[in-house]
């Protein structure tokens, strides 16, 4: 009767192993399903359109701070660039942030038709400021990085 009683037990803890291992295949299968859901166009640089590139990661507190602003980019500045919000986790955007030397994050790049970098800006950056340099950078013929270098050639 002793050992009936201590086996009770058993099937309650084949249970919840059988519980922790279905939530841990779910979990998987959900994480690679989402990113596969979340591939995105490949940007094109250089096809005769300019591109505002986003470089960042959901995670940074920053790159959150920049997303309202990025949205507005993309409202307000439609007409001139394309606007491209890059995680760069992902590979083709982390191939993509070594064309452009990137050294951290958030990273907004403009680039022109042609392109060419117009601009950069490393961390947050607000509205006016950015809207101010797509305007300025794309009407110019040449242009000067935020970095004071005299090209931002990638």
């Amino acid at each position: 009767m002793a050992d009936l009683a201590a086996n009770k037990g058993w099937p309650r803890r084949w249970w919840l192993l059988g519980l922790v291992v279905a939530l841990a295949v779910a979990g998987a299968w959900y994480s690679s399903y989402r990113r596969s859901a979340a591939v995105a166009e490949p940007v094109a640089i250089g096809h005769g359109r300019a591109q505002l590139l986003d470089f960042g990661m959901g995670v940074c507190e920053q790159c959150k701070r920049l997303t309202p602003v990025v949205e507005r980019a993309r409202r307000e500045l439609g007409d001139l660039v394309d606007v491209h919000v890059l995680d760069i986790r992902r590979e083709e955007n982390e191939r993509l942030a070594e064309r452009f030397n990137m050294s951290m994050i958030p990273l907004v790049v403009l680039v022109d038709g042609a392109g060419r970098e117009r601009w950069r800006h490393e961390g947050f950056v607000d509205f006016d400021e950015l809207s101010e340099a797509v305007r300025k950078r794309l009407d110019a013929p040449e242009a000067t990085c935020a970095s004071g270098k005299d090209k931002c050639a990638p």
